[in-house]
């Protein structure tokens, strides 16, 4: 029969104690003599460093193991337990290696099937844009009349398979941004830009069609030039198009929609509210999905792709900003994105 070292540590502590009351029962209790009071104490004393040393085997171990498996929750399974002092100890290490081992295995997989998935889309994506173009154009030519005098009902059909076709080359260019930020290529050209001025360029971009759909598109200037912050300026835009172009999209005939800024000493925020149809409470947390739209947003009957919101939430926490909102339904939404200072 085998016995572990910690068990045999044990037995003996437990001897050594039982040993010292004994002998303090006899020193102090009857028969009182220096060498009785004199083994309890040194038998006290080994029972301290008994207890100790088990003490010390134990805890220091569970330590390390501790300091580990904190290391494989963030995400490294490269990490392994070391020699251990115990038998118990020791298999208990080998079966953590062992679950490390196959979170490595897991890990890679899913990660050679997420390069592919993106490798699939950057490469579907590029092929289909080009076609798309190619159909834009000739739907513009003949809508302009370059082809011959076109029927309101011709006409009509036409507007509404170029606007479908707008939407394909929308989703084909977000698509592309996605394999962009999955690929980590995402952020090339920083610069040192004044928001609010790229801000007033993206509402005068969106006038006409806020105009058209009879919505007030209006920018509230800041009460004093705000610090410039440095951003791609080309993937910022894109973020603050979103937000305009959905306040407008998801906002009925008569409403309102406001772009806005705010700024302390760490950063720089713009806020678009609008008096439109508003968020489901129970749909909120899955807003900055992929391909998310509310409930209410598809009973519209408007076209959308879900993706512009995650975009805008991927390039502000690209930048080390952050992104958020409030919303209530039927009476519009508040959504702020704020860039740090630098």
């Amino acid at each position: 029969m085998r016995f572990s070292l910690q068990f045999v540590v044990s037995v003996v502590a437990l001897l050594l104690a039982l040993a010292s009351a004994v002998a303090f029962y006899f020193a102090i209790g009857r028969e009182f003599t220096i060498p009785l009071l004199l083994v309890a104490v040194v038998n006290l004393e080994a029972v301290a460093i008994l207890v100790f040393l088990m003490t010390r085997g134990i805890i220091s171990p569970l330590q390390r193991i501790r300091s580990i498996m904190g290391k494989v929750g963030e995400g490294d399974f490269r990490t392994r337990v070391g020699l251990l002092p115990t038998q118990e100890m020791q298999e208990l290490g080998l079966a953590l290696n062992a679950m490390i081992s196959h979170l490595e295995s897991v890990s890679e997989k899913e990660k050679r099937v997420d390069r592919l998935r993106t490798e699939f889309l950057s490469l579907a994506a590029h092929q289909l844009r080009t076609p798309l173009v190619e159909v834009k154009w000739a739907l513009q030519v003949i809508l302009d009349g370059e082809r011959g005098t076109l029927s309101a009902t011709q006409k009509e059909l036409l507007q509404k398979t170029y606007a479908s076709n707008e939407g394909m080359i929308t989703l084909i260019g977000n698509l592309l941004d996605i394999t962009k930020i999955e690929e980590g290529k995402y952020l090339s050209n920083l610069s040192l830009v004044q928001i609010e001025d790229m801000c007033v360029s993206i509402v005068e971009l969106h006038a006409e069609e806020a105009s058209r759909q009879k919505i007030t598109l209006e920018i509230l200037p800041p009460p004093e030039p705000l610090p410039k912050v440095l951003v791609d300026e080309e993937k910022i835009k894109l973020a603050i198009q979103s937000l305009v172009g959905n306040a407008i999209h998801y906002t009925p005939p008569g409403g309102r929609v406001t772009a806005s800024f705010f700024s302390d000493t760490k950063e720089v925020g713009v806020a678009v509210q609008d008096t439109g149809i508003g968020i489901p409470k129970e749909e909120q947390a899955r807003i900055f999905e992929q391909f998310f739209r509310a409930t209410n947003a598809k009973k519209l009957g408007k076209i959308g792709t879900g993706l512009g919101l995650y975009l805008a939430k991927n390039i502000v926490e690209a930048h080390g900003g952050r992104i958020w909102f409030v919303s209530e339904e039927h009476k519009g939404s508040d959504f702020r994105m704020a860039l740090p200072l630098r």
